[in-house]
């Protein structure tokens, strides 16, 4: 009879052991990547060109052989990487200014004054700026970027923040990687993207786990981009506090009639 207790209580033991560690556990299919993916080569379909639009900062450096015509927009350049724009930090929303886009979807620049730039790309723009300084500037060559491609990472990343992207392109899995990646409570599956351009703004859930992502629209992302990965709930066990105030809603119920039914097979 007493080797039966014992035999009952390490049996109920080792059930109640396994049971608080699975709470707190994560499965290895919620962190697995692109497990259906084969040797393939594909050709790139939605990959688009990003369209200057009203509120867009834009760095443009002109250069030319003679120095002295080009004063005034290295004046400008030069401003700014002093931090007269009240630059805070590379990832800081407060980047370095360049040439706002006003509402009407123009910019101001010295020589040829107001340049129509929203609805284009920037190589469109580029161009047109070469062609309108050509009669100031014969040798002109115009370099012409976005300052504001700003995307934001919030929840389970590892270095969740404002990032500040110094091309014109950039794919969600680059956005995680810069962050750090996924930690181990990502919910890889359901990952939001909140988007805002053209006066539209898009709420989008794409499952980063599977390998339809590189087909998808949102797979490219935009200046001003917010990310925002959900926890699992496993993370809502292993963060809240001790084991024993963790688990109190399981170890009641379950001490209960565990307790019961021992005592039932020990008479």
């Amino acid at each position: 009879m007493m080797n039966k207790k014992i035999t009952l209580q390490f049996l109920m033991g080792c059930i109640l052991f396994a049971g608080l560690n699975s709470c707190g556990s994560v499965k290895l299919s919620e962190m697995t990547m692109f497990e259906n993916v084969t040797p393939s080569v594909k050709d790139i379909r939605n990959q688009v060109t990003l369209v200057i639009q009203a509120d867009d900062i834009l760095d443009i450096q002109v250069a030319s052989e003679n120095p002295e015509t080009v004063i005034a927009f290295q004046q400008i350049s030069q401003n700014n990487a002093n931090g007269v724009s009240g630059e805070v930090g590379v990832r800081a929303l407060g980047t370095r200014d360049g040439y706002r886009v006003d509402d009407e979807g123009n910019i101001y620049l010295p020589f040829v004054g107001k340049v129509e730039a929203a609805g284009k790309s920037i190589l469109e723009l580029r161009r047109n700026i070469t062609d309108r300084l050509v009669q100031f500037i014969p040798d002109a060559s115009v370099q012409v970027r976005f300052v504001n491609f700003r995307v934001t990472l919030m929840g389970e990343v590892t270095r969740p923040d404002v990032y500040t992207i110094p091309n014109e392109r950039l794919t969600i899995l680059e956005a995680i990687g810069m962050a750090g990646d996924f930690t181990p409570y990502a919910v890889r599956n359901s990952v939001l993207i909140i988007r805002q351009r053209n006066d539209r703004q898009e709420f989008v859930r794409i499952n980063t786990q599977d390998k339809t992502l590189f087909e998808s629209p949102y797979f490219y992302l935009k200046p001003n981009d917010i990310i925002y990965v959900e926890p699992l709930k496993a993370k809502q066990y292993a963060t809240q506090g001790d084991a024993l105030s963790r688990y109190n809603f399981i170890l009641v119920p379950f001490v209960s009639l565990a307790t019961v039914f021992i005592t039932a097979l020990a008479r």
